[in-house]
């Protein structure tokens, strides 16, 4: 049994098709790749998943039960959790008491969940920021945050989306470093990225959508290779330039 599947998966705004007939599949403890250029439809195909915007067609699974159209809260009790583009932190509120949100979602006690969130903020590497403001952090330590709080609600397919955007190369690393981590303690993992350089050595497979279709999906070496890849990402101009044999 999947842990994840997805079939014909469609999401229409009035005209405009942002998810063309999707399948996706995921095992248990894999960690998925999901890249392409702006506006092919990675965030929606997510928020479709999370039960953030209805889906006008297709069927959504998880660890085989039907879950098409539950409520966010549903989904995310049921098991699923997610990180945002742009970061959604509780600016407002401290880093321990953004993480005892996601860890509300499994407890009503609040030492219980002070308790949940204290070891969350151990094992992403933020104990020591835990009486900080959450406006007060820097980006990278938001993006972190982000994935503490989701990782508070006990999910088994956690989805985080640009988790890398606006990081430098060390952080970039230490991110890294933290998926890996979480896919040690058995959490399975959906990526979407555009930081290519990280996203290849750290997934098993990789999916690459185009206007809302799903144009591959295959290991990251025969990804770097496709050439509908390389004409999606760099442009017909570059793809035409790349497949013309130079003159000597």
């Amino acid at each position: 049994m999947k842990l994840l599947e997805v079939k014909g998966l469609t999401k229409k705004f009035a005209g405009l098709v942002a998810n063309d007939s999707l399948d996706l599949e995921i095992d248990q403890g894999e960690i998925v790749g999901l890249i392409g250029p702006n506006g092919s439809g990675k965030t929606t195909f997510f928020n479709c998943i999370c039960g953030v915007y209805p889906v006008t067609k297709g069927s959504v699974r998880f660890e085989g039960r039907e879950i098409t159209n539950f409520p966010a809260h549903k989904i995310c009790k049921g098991g699923i959790a997610r990180t945002f583009q742009l970061v959604n932190i509780l600016m407002s509120l401290t880093v321990l008491e953004n993480v005892m949100v996601g860890a509300f979602c499994r407890t009503t006690n609040t030492n219980r969940a002070r308790e949940i969130a204290e070891g969350i903020l151990a094992f992403a590497g933020l104990p020591e920021k835990k009486d900080i403001l959450g406006g007060s952090l820097t980006i990278a330590d938001k993006k972190r945050l982000e994935v503490a709080r989701a990782l508070a609600t006990k999910p088994r397919l956690l989805l985080l989306d640009e988790a890398m955007a606006g990081l430098n190369p060390t952080e970039q690393k230490e991110a890294v470093e933290l998926i890996r981590r979480i896919r040690r303690e058995g959490i399975t993992l959906l990526v979407v990225e555009h930081v290519m350089q990280v996203i290849m050595p750290l997934c098993e497979r990789v999916v690459v959508l185009d206007a809302g279709k799903k144009i591959a999906a295959d290991v990251p070496e025969k990804i770097a290779n496709d050439e509908r890849v390389i004409k999606a990402y760099l442009g017909a101009r570059y793809y035409a330039k790349r497949a013309t044999p130079r003159s000597e």
